[in-house]
């Protein structure tokens, strides 16, 4: 079947595959494809024209245009995107219309350097799967069609070719576009040049001129041209009489038909039909190609993109850290991680939370859960906090309050202390993380910089999550190198794999230390702007595999909100019925992945903030 129907995502609007190719052999469909050579050298057959695409070449197939792929070396590397025209035509309503020609004989300069630049910024998107990688891709994709639609959406002749077309003239570009686009649109028809004379509002003299100037043929070629184009998909996707094909096309006579196809093809219907229909893709000739394995497309996405050394380079190749770290699901264990959350709650909680506060410990599920009381506490209130603690099945305890003042630091309040906590944690082989649930009610202000996880009106800082992470992690550390951790954790039947990346210097989180003021601790977070890029390839057995990535960033939490404002001193302007919405809650990205042996995750880390992965096998994916 010569006509290749393409399906995708109902969230991602576009299928790219990095692959070696040998073969994938003459089709064509309905959508754009992007061909990118990244290395070795392929041969493409698009219309009657045959090209040479080397390393740094790109390609356009446009809808309709019958087309193939062979190897000439044979350790090419080739990305292959193919677009949704349904899904992008609400943005730009003549891209089933468009015709693009990226290849020149000379392809360099600044609108075939951006041309690459986007498409290498979505390729090494798409493959480390970066936080939101779907939408990048998306709007990418996007400015990639307006950068087409802007310098590529017309082509010419040059000798034996159809290649790039000179836009030195704006004005005849807008012209020319429009008449293309009617030609390739009424193709069939007896277009004349009188025709489009009077819909451009010029004499046909200077318009026979300007098509013959800027496209490299007359009208009545370029409109042969058109259609004999258009004759390749019924003559190899039917046994149709080439007589019926002529007329279906536009031609009056089957001898013109034959006369300008054979000018183009350099044969005649019928034999260009007896050599290509065998060379057609179907069951009995499929594509053989092989799909790089995650982290080798990666790796060859990175070099080629630093080998262009462009001014404005993406943020995912050039890093002040760029990690490779490679683990076995199986391997041994280098260490233990288990952390007994205990979470400090008080009468004055229950009051300014009420049953929330019970929902909160329940979401940390703690290993212990201490109620402190002192002299001044109602007995009937602490008695009824107390058995509404033990109906939640936590273990509890009760605690009288010492008289020391709780110890104060702006950067409990901020994406440092999670980062703080979590590298502490790592320390040991297990231990104890107490901490309270919420700031007290004797300090001034909407953050007062105490060691608790949420706020006295009950916004959730930071750190909340990252004791959420902890409380639910317990197993074998099976890699720790830097600022990544691999953790096995194995409480469950199905063993969890889970990922913490986490990026900060020592002098930031000293800032974690009391007597730290927001002033300080919003200056440095601020002027700390160096990046992690981290690649872990995981040995995994062959099957699919749910990812969930969770992203806490310096950006999208309640001491950015408020550090925006001047740290404002009233909590009532922020307390209100919906705290959550000053919480910044982790970004989450899930996906499935279908594994044979190495499953390739990407972390970028941008200034303080910490990101966590969860990689779990599938049984049934119903």
């Amino acid at each position: 079947m010569l006509l290749e129907r393409l399906t995708y995502a109902d969230d991602f609007p576009m299928n790219i595959t990095v692959a070696n190719i040998t073969e994938d052999p003459l089709h064509y469909h309905l959508d754009i494809e992007i061909i990118y050579v990244l290395q070795g050298s392929i041969r493409l057959k698009n219309g009657y024209c045959w090209y040479e695409l080397h390393a740094g070449d790109t390609f356009v197939n446009s809808g309709h245009e019958v087309h193939s792929l062979y190897a000439i070396s044979p350790d090419n590397v080739v990305a292959q995107l193919q677009i949704s025209t349904h899904y992008y035509s609400q943005f730009f309503p003549n891209l089933s219309k468009s015709c693009y020609r990226t290849y020149s004989r000379r392809p360099e300069g600044k609108k075939h350097d951006l041309l690459r630049e986007l498409l290498l910024q979505i390729l090494l998107k798409h493959t480390t799967r970066s936080f939101n990688y779907r939408s990048e891709c998306i709007y990418l994709m996007a400015n990639t069609i307006k950068h087409l639609d802007k310098y590529f959406n017309l082509f010419s002749f040059d000798k034996d070719v159809v290649v790039d077309f000179d836009k030195s003239n704006p004005v005849a570009i807008e012209r020319i576009s429009r008449i293309s686009q009617y030609i390739y649109q009424y193709y069939a028809d007896n277009i004349t040049l009188e025709d489009l004379s009077a819909m451009e509002h010029l004499n046909t003299f200077h318009l026979s001129h300007l098509i013959k100037r800027f496209t490299g043929m007359n009208f009545r070629d370029f409109l042969c041209f058109a259609r004999v184009e258009w004759s390749e998909i019924p003559l190899l996707d039917s046994d149709a009489k080439i007589s019926r094909i002529a007329r279906e096309v536009g031609f009056s006579t089957t001898a013109y038909y034959k006369k300008y196809f054979q000018k183009w093809f350099k044969r005649t219907p019928e034999e260009h039909r007896a050599y290509y229909m065998p060379l057609v893709k179907g069951d009995l000739r499929p594509a053989v190609m092989k799909p790089l394995p995650g982290n080798q497309a990666v790796s060859l996405i990175r070099r080629v993109y630093a080998n262009y050394n462009m001014k404005k380079c993406d943020d995912a190749v050039i890093s002040s850290i760029n990690l490779e770290v490679n683990v076995d699901a199986d391997a041994p264990a280098q260490g233990y991680f288990e952390q007994k959350l205990t979470v400090i709650v008080t009468v004055e909680d229950y009051q300014a939370l009420g049953m929330r506060m019970f929902s909160l410990l329940e979401s940390l599920e703690p290993w212990q859960v201490v109620l402190l009381y002192q002299d001044g506490d109602d007995p009937e209130l602490l008695s009824a906090v107390t058995q509404l603690l033990q109906m939640t099945g936590l273990s509890i305890q009760s605690r009288a309050k010492s008289g020391t003042l709780p110890a104060v630091s702006a950067g409990y309040d901020t994406i440092l202390y999670p980062i703080y906590l979590f590298q502490h944690c790592l320390q040991g082989n297990g231990g104890t993380l107490e901490v309270f649930l919420r700031d007290s009610d004797t300090g001034t202000g909407v953050l007062r910089g105490e060691n608790a996880l949420v706020t006295a009106n009950g916004v959730c800082k930071p750190a909340f999550y990252l004791c959420q992470a902890i409380s639910h992690t317990r197993g074998s550390i099976i890699s720790k190198r830097g600022q990544c951790c691999v953790i096995r954790d194995t409480r469950e039947k199905q063993p969890v794999l889970k990922l913490f990346v986490s990026n900060a210097k020592d002098q930031l989180l000293s800032l974690c230390q009391p007597g730290s003021g927001m002033d300080q601790v919003k200056s440095a977070i601020h002027e700390f702007k160096d990046e992690i890029s981290v690649d872990v390839c995981i040995r995994l057995p062959p099957g699919a595999y749910a990812v969930s990535k969770y992203s806490l960033n310096k950006e999208e939490n309640i001491f950015a909100y408020l550090s925006g404002m001047d740290f404002p001193q009233q909590a009532a302007a922020f307390s209100g019925r919906c705290p959550e919405w000053w919480s910044g809650t982790p970004r989450m990205e899930s996906y499935f992945d279908d594994v044979r042996t190495v499953l390739n995750i990407h972390f970028l880390v941008r200034g303080a903030g910490i990101q966590m992965a969860t990689i779990c096998a599938m049984n049934d994916r119903r």
